[in-house]
């Protein structure tokens, strides 16, 4: 009798502990059943329950551009037989930016969201040469990655290391700085370098700068990602910077370079000692999803207010502890191994994210409570599995009405 009572109360402590966990983990999605679409060698499932959400969401499989439509819950194969990555959809809705990878160089490229012919926007290719004296030849291959629109769908941010050359007597380093760096071009002057304009500098060795976007409703403000090692140059720190694109190019030539801190216009929005990544603007521009690395391992999305009035004097020790201020408030929606790259959708009411699973990538989405009062958001509910089957993690989605 007595063992009897150990072994129900057992069963009953650990049922209650699958449920504490999946609430506190939200691993949820109910009873989802998947249509599938063949994929080269494999099938990927399509979450076919009614009303998930709006619009189209845009993402790679095996690094072929795929479009994922609310209406119809359907997938639709736009590109083939190219690396391509990162897509953007411009402000007008006409068309969609990304990458396109080889082996030594990327190009950016554009075509229309119906489809048809694509149109070259920076070529990265290049050519091996040798420097009289070194024994080693140089290049001028450049990797162009992750474009983002403007509001004016004419100009484009963008990251590149086609300047590697130029910074030699500004940076004291005896190498190229290799690291990406942030720049804006417009569709109007493709593949002219020479009328591309510097936006945001990196600290020369740790990565450069990832994830850039304008603030909605701001286009004097961008945010992104940026790496950089510490005073001891031992220890990574990442963090996410804002910053006003234009006061690069309101400067003269020198007064803002890569290779050390306080020589770009960018400003701190998170500290260094947690590292932040992959931020995205709300749609209205007063709210930012990112991703922190925890230490348990583990990956959160939080949300967090958008500081107000940082860019102007990015420099000033006031305006700096200022910027750090909206972190505090930041609020954890998501926690997992591989929680990444979050997009909102057109209305607000939703992010969508990759979550790894069964050693694959798959997108996820979560609807949100916003409370006026407070201007806080929670989650609505469980998290909802959208794909099955795997989808590229290292490339991030794009969301449209």
């Amino acid at each position: 009798m007595k063992k009897q009572s150990i072994s129900w109360r057992l069963g009953i402590l650990l049922s209650c502990l699958v449920v504490l966990l999946q609430g506190c983990l939200w691993f949820g999605g109910g009873n989802s059943e998947f249509k599938q679409t063949t994929v080269g060698n494999r099938q990927v499932g399509v979450n076919q329950n009614p009303n998930l959400f709006r619009g189209k969401i845009y993402f790679t499989i095996d690094h072929n551009l795929w479009v994922l439509d609310g209406l119809t819950n359907s997938l639709k194969q736009l590109t083939k037989g190219q690396t391509v990555s990162d897509p953007a959809v411009s402000p007008d809705g006409k068309w969609i930016a990304f990458t396109v990878r080889f082996k030594n160089y990327s190009d950016i490229e554009y075509m229309s969201v119906n489809g048809g012919p694509w149109h070259m926007l920076l070529d990265g290719n290049g050519h091996y040469y040798f420097v009289p004296g070194l024994d080693v030849p140089k290049d001028d291959f450049k990797w162009n990655v992750q474009p983002r629109w403007a509001p004016d769908s004419k100009h484009l941010l963008f990251l590149s290391d086609f300047q590697k050359e130029d910074w030699y007597q500004y940076t004291h380093y005896d190498a190229p700085v290799l690291d990406l760096q942030i720049y804006e071009m417009s569709i109007d002057e493709p593949n002219n370098y020479n009328a591309v304009q510097d936006v945001a500098y990196a600290y020369v060795g740790d990565g450069g700068d990832s994830d850039p976007s304008f603030r909605p409703g701001h286009p004097d403000q961008i945010i992104y990602t940026h790496y950089a090692y510490d005073n001891t140059h031992t220890q990574q720190v990442i963090q996410l910077f804002m910053e006003d694109p234009n006061e690069i190019a309101r400067k003269p030539h020198g007064t803002y370079y890569p290779g050390l801190p306080g020589f770009d216009p960018g400003i701190a929005i998170t500290p260094p000692n947690v590292q932040c990544l992959e931020p995205a603007f709300s749609p209205d521009g007063n709210t930012i999803a990112y991703i922190r690395r925890e230490s348990d391992g583990q990956m959160g999305l939080y949300v967090m207010p958008t500081p107000e009035g940082v860019t102007t004097n990015p420099n000033d020790p006031t305006v700096e502890k200022q910027a750090l201020l909206p972190y505090q408030q930041s609020k954890l929606l998501v926690k997992g191994e591989f929680v990444s790259q979050p997009v909102w959708s057109p209305d607000g009411k939703a992010i969508a994210y990759f979550f790894y699973s069964n050693e694959e990538f798959n997108l996820w989405l979560l609807k949100l409570n916003y409370n006026q009062k407070t201007k806080t958001y929670s989650p609505a509910g469980s998290p909802i599995q959208l794909t099955s089957g795997g989808v590229d993690g290292d490339s991030h989605p794009f969301w449209t009405a």
